[in-house]
C-alpha cells in the first residue's frame, strides 16, 4: 500500500476541485451544525456523568473535542486509521470508540479512565444514531 503524499500540491488541488462549490459548501455547514449540536449533547453527558461520580467538570471543551472528532470523520482520517487495523477483528466498530475515548480523556483529564471510556462510547452510539437525525432535522428548519 503506497501512502499518499498530502503536501503534494498538484494533489491538493484535484482534490479540492474534483467536487463542486456546493460540496465543500454543505460539508461546511454539516460540519458546523453537526458540532453545535453534538457539542450540546456532550455538554449534557459529561455535566450527568460528572454529577453522578462527583467529578468536576469543565464544558468548555466540548465543542472542541466535537470538532476535533467531526473533521476526523468527514476528512477521511478515520478511514486511515481503520485501514492500518484493518487486519483486527471489528476494527471500523473499535477504532471510532477508541479515538472516542482517547478525545474525552485528552480534554477532559479530569474524569477517571473508566468514566471517560463511558462517556466516549455513548458519545460513539450518539454520533450513529442521534446526531445524524438531529442535523437533518435542524437542517430541515434552516432549510439548508
Amino acid at each position: 500500500m503506497e501512502f499518499p503524499n498530502f503536501l503534494d500540491p498538484e494533489m491538493l488541488y484535484s482534490v479540492a476541485t474534483s467536487h463542486g462549490f456546493e460540496y465543500w459548501l454543505g460539508l461546511g455547514i454539516n460540519l458546523i451544525v453537526s458540532t453545535i449540536i453534538g457539542g450540546l449533547l456532550l455538554v449534557i453527558i459529561t455535566q450527568v456523568v460528572s454529577h453522578i461520580f462527583s467529578e468536576p467538570t469543565s464544558p468548555e471543551n466540548a465543542f472542541l473535542v466535537t470538532l476535533i472528532a467531526n473533521v476526523i470523520n468527514y476528512f477521511g482520517v478515520m478511514g486511515l486509521l481503520v485501514s492500518f487495523v484493518s487486519w483486527m477483528p471489528l476494527a471500523g466498530l473499535l477504532v471510532p470508540v477508541l479515538v472516542w475515548i482517547v478525545l474525552i480523556k485528552i480534554f477532559f483529564s479530569e474524569l477517571s479512565f473508566l468514566h471517560s471510556a463511558v462517556i466516549g462510547i455513548i458519545f460513539y452510539a450518539l454520533t450513529i444514531f442521534v446526531i445524524p437525525y438531529a442535523v437533518g432535522y435542524v437542517a430541515n428548519i434552516i432549510s439548508i
